[in-house]
């Protein structure tokens, strides 16, 4: 679940809390667990607020190092707050399952849906990713219009 706070004069999207519910079976080391819960979160939230790859007309990669390509820093997030149910898998002895694409999966469609449910009384009903703030001010400005 994710918490977003639109500004709709700018178009920047806050994320201000992310509660995630994960089922990973038995967990034998909560620490990785965790760690790869968050990792993969920060990834999906990545994707959905900043990550972009752009192209000129001709195909040349317009960001294509560290100052083009916005990747966040921790200071974008928020802390996460993980919980876990645990049902042992039947498929191994050990009862565990995958757990390093579960942040990574969730996370863009709950952010995208957060950003859309934040706007929905403006009229938006769909942005593409990333929510970047000038997307976020476009699908504004085009409803307004």
């Amino acid at each position: 679940m994710a918490i977003v706070e639109v500004d709709t004069e700018t178009g920047a999207v806050e994320l201000i809390r992310y509660v995630a519910v994960d089922d990973v079976g038995t967990v034998i080391n909560p620490t990785i667990v965790d760690g790869q819960i968050q990792g993969g979160i920060a990834q999906g939230v990545a994707q959905a607020l900043y990550e972009e790859a752009i192209y000129d007309g001709d195909g040349n990669l317009l960001t294509g190092n560290m100052t083009t390509y916005l990747v966040p820093s921790a200071a974008e997030f928020p802390r996460w707050e993980l919980h876990r149910t645990e049902t042992p898998s039947p498929t191994n002895p050990l009862g565990v399952k995958g757990v390093g694409e579960t942040g990574s999966i969730a996370a863009p469609a709950a952010v995208m849906n957060a950003v859309v449910d934040a706007l929905a009384e403006d009229g938006v009903v769909d942005i593409a990713m990333p929510a970047t703030p000038e997307r976020v001010w476009r699908a504004l400005e085009e409803v307004r219009r």
